[in-house]
């Protein structure tokens, strides 16, 4: 009952408001709706929406399913400062897959994404859309490579003129899905924000150890780098050359390669190296609108019993590279996905094995006011290369009705939690104050838009060896 109660007092609370015209673009290394009013990305990863509109319980009874989640979801979003979501669209294991054979789309699947922008656009959510996967069993990478027979040999998914045609499909499939909901093409609807093009894309090279002599293996050689680097380009200019409206990105934690003059600045003990991604590389390409990353030194420094860091210092020194290069290709920067886990005793610095509830405040609320301090320093300094950072994504959104769940690794975060209540919502709130209601050098788009609202006054694994 209670959480009926809530769930009825946000539709209830719930009101629209002067939005944002047109399409997100870019101006200035800000984003700007069609009048260049300022846009700023903040909100939440979640992951389970599709699954939850298809009617399937994932981990039973944490997640709830059905369609009343997903307006939760998105009046919580609404009337607490979050501008955008961050949504899979795509299955997250072999319960729910969109593309259950090449070429071949469940459409329960497909109707249930387009349930989730209808409701996003009803609220006036922006949407970052997946169009992959690297990790998991459904709608991912792996499911490519079986397609074109290149088990044997990974990279051909980047380099295979005939796997490359395979996701250049899907790409189109996306873009010409003319949604049940609302008549919409995908490619015309302005509630989606962003394409990712792919969820932390990476070369399969997962090197149990690194000494006393790198891994030889193909997936780990810096040909792996080239070749993930020029399907960023292809897969980033299809993309656009078929939706002009939307914004294009990686979507990826932002690496630096191990030959890259900012190696230095990368997790761990050479591992990011080689994991294909190159930060400033790959982000280079004009056909990426704008740079983001991810930030997870819980998992990223885990098991590395040679490898001692100071969390805020990293975090500094992590935000403040990737703002100057994202400054010198003159692109705002995003960051896309950060969390804290409070479960896992070989997750990094002040994590617990079995916290108390009363624990969790402390551990993970310390963590994000961190983070969102550091937002608020450089999206209110109006100094370079700082100022290049322009919005945060927290993961991952708890879509229950309750307080903290117990979720293995203790990422989800919930409306009644104290990190959202106290941190995530009034941090959000500031930083969409600091917003420009002009930005400066920006050009207005001189055409009929439609307008959207919004009351702005918007998994998980072990990422090493």
């Amino acid at each position: 009952m209670k959480a009926v109660a809530v769930f009825l007092a946000l539709l209830v609370s719930f009101q629209c408001a002067a939005g944002y015209t047109g399409f997100i673009r870019t101006s200035n290394e800000k984003f700007v709706d069609d009048n260049c009013q300022e846009f700023v990305p903040l909100g939440m990863n979640t992951w389970l929406l599709l699954e939850s509109v298809v009617g399937t319980i994932i981990d039973p009874p944490t997640n709830p399913f059905g369609l009343s989640p997903v307006d939760f979801t998105f009046s919580v979003a609404a009337n607490n400062s979050q501008t955008t979501a961050r949504v899979f669209a795509h299955g997250i294991n072999s319960t729910v897959v969109l593309q259950p054979e090449q070429g071949v789309y469940n459409e329960t699947v497909f109707k249930a994404l387009d349930y989730i922008i209808y409701r996003a656009q009803h609220y006036g959510t922006k949407l970052i859309l997946t169009l992959g996967d690297q990790w998991n069993t459904a709608d991912s990478k792996i499911n490519y490579i079986e397609w074109g027979n290149a088990t044997t040999n990974t990279n051909l998914f980047f380099t295979s003129p005939v796997i490359q045609g395979y996701y250049q499909q899907h790409i189109l499939t996306m873009l010409n899905r003319n949604n049940t909901y609302t008549g919409v093409l995908y490619k015309n609807d302005p509630t989606i924000f962003a394409w990712d093009l792919m969820n932390e894309v990476r070369c399969e090279c997962y090197p149990v150890t690194l000494y006393p002599a790198y891994p030889t293996n193909v997936e780990c050689l810096p040909s792996c780098a080239d070749d993930l680097d020029a399907w960023v380009q292809i897969m980033a200019n299809y993309t656009k050359t078929h939706d002009a409206n939307h914004l294009v990105t990686i979507g990826y934690e932002g690496f630096w390669g191990e030959y890259d003059t900012d190696v230095q600045y990368n997790p761990g003990n050479g591992w990011a190296g080689i994991t294909g991604q190159n930060f400033s590389r790959n982000m280079a390409h004009t056909e990426i609108d704008f740079a983001e990353i991810h930030y997870w030194p819980d998992e990223w420094f885990a098991n590395q019993e040679d490898i001692t860091y100071d969390a805020a210092q990293f975090l500094t020194a992590w935000f403040t590279q990737h703002a100057i290069v994202a400054n010198n290709l003159g692109k705002p920067l995003l960051l896309e996905e950060f969390g804290k886990a409070v479960n896992n005793s070989n997750s990094g610095d002040g994590v617990q094995a079995n916290p108390k509830v009363s624990d969790v405040a402390y551990i993970r609320d310390t963590y994000f006011s961190t983070v969102y301090a550091l937002a608020n320093t450089s999206m209110t300094s109006n100094t370079a290369p700082m100022d290049t950072l322009r919005g945060a994504m927290w993961w991952q959104w708890d879509m229950t009705y309750s307080p903290f769940v117990y979720d293995g690794g203790n990422l989800e975060v919930s409306y009644t939690d104290s990190t959202f209540q106290d941190v995530i919502e009034p941090s959000s709130a500031f930083l969409l104050s600091q917003a420009e209601a002009t930005v400066a050098k920006c050009t207005k788009v001189n055409q009929a838009a439609t307008t959207t609202t919004s009351t702005a006054t918007a998994g998980r694994r072990l990422m090493t060896a």
